[in-house]
């Protein structure tokens, strides 16, 4: 009985698997030893050649430096940070940023966003270091701040980040300057990825899809999609990245990443590719980085790793977070 039990297990797990749709061109580019990690987003020094990787659940920073070894870059918490989101390095001028934000994933994080309002920061690391060189937060009481993602622009050093909830918007730090409201537009609900063409325009990914933003105009161009093609919604895109006349986009609802042409005039996507869609790996892939022609992304934050009670579920339930690879051409 108990045979029979297993094989018909076995025969729905395999008639599921059947059913769902799944292109596989991702490899295991490393792991990390932390199951509770809950990481959510990457980044990569091309002068070390190391990969830096952020926690939702503790708040840090870790590194991966060329020989594959792994430890605390920015301890947790350290110079107030909440959940770290979004991470990019300028590598040029030597310095990591860090989006940090108040949230439930967060160990001993107990603000009611009702009550307390939600905290949010930009933080300027020296790559060298790992010391704070500046923060920037946005701490009123009552109001629900998000800083999702950001930006930078190699030519001058400048930032953009998204921001999100008490306002949908996208904010700009000058090299030497503080947070300005750069943008504010209803019709970019949740911006969240965001990526830089050379210093001429931003793409910016929410819920609706994809906007660009020229950065002297501020003009502000819903991408047109082919018909057939959603990228909104449950659809919608985390992390995305700009690559030679491409859009690389993180879907984490639908499991996808994804390639999208742009098309000649630079105003829509001539299609959009599966790169990858579904691999057995996957719980809540979020982010990514390029690394030459590969892009290197989380494939399991595990975000929905949580009891009713608010508590993660134990280690042996969690797996390691894994970043698989995808050759873009």
């Amino acid at each position: 009985m108990r045979n029979l039990t297993l094989l018909l297990t076995l025969c729905s797990l395999m008639s599921h698997a059947q059913e769902v749709s799944r292109i596989n061109n991702s490899s295991i580019a490393f792991t990390l030893p932390e199951k509770d990690l809950l990481p959510e987003s990457i980044a990569y020094d091309p002068q070390e050649q190391a990969f830096y990787i952020s926690s939702t659940r503790k708040g840090k920073v870790v590194k991966v430096d060329s020989g594959g070894n792994t430890y605390d870059f920015i301890t947790s918490k350290q110079d107030g940070l909440w959940m770290t989101i979004g991470i990019k390095i300028d590598a040029q001028r030597r310095i990591l940023w860090v989006c940090s934000s108040g949230g439930d994933n967060l160990i001993g994080y107990d603000l009611k966003d009702e009550s307390d309002g939600r905290p949010a920061g930009i933080f300027k690391f020296d790559l060298s270091t790992g010391k704070l060189i500046q923060r920037f937060t946005f701490e009123q009481k009552g109001e629900i701040h998000f800083i999702n993602d950001l930006a930078i622009n190699k030519q001058n050093g400048d930032i953009y980040f998204t921001h999100m909830f008490s306002d949908h918007a996208i904010y700009k730090i000058g090299w030497n300057g503080k947070p300005e409201l750069f943008i504010t537009d209803n019709n970019m609900p949740y911006p969240n990825g965001i990526t830089i063409k050379g210093d001429q325009s931003i793409f910016v990914a929410h819920d609706n899809g994809i906007s660009k933003v020229d950065l002297q105009t501020k003009e502000i161009i819903n991408l047109k999609v082919p018909e057939g093609q959603d990228i909104t919604g449950r659809k919608s895109i985390d992390g995305l990245y700009y690559y030679k006349w491409k859009l690389i986009g993180v879907h984490p609802g639908s499991s996808t990443v994804s390639k999208m042409p742009l098309n000649d005039t630079g105003d829509g996507l001539e299609k959009v590719d599966i790169l990858e869609q579904n691999h057995p790996i996957m719980m809540n892939p979020t982010t990514g980085v390029l690394v030459h022609n590969e892009f290197y992304y989380i494939s399991n934050a595990q975000f929905g790793s949580f009891y009713e009670d608010g508590s993660l579920w134990p280690k042996e339930r969690l797996y390691e977070p894994v970043i698989l690879k995808v050759t873009i051409d």
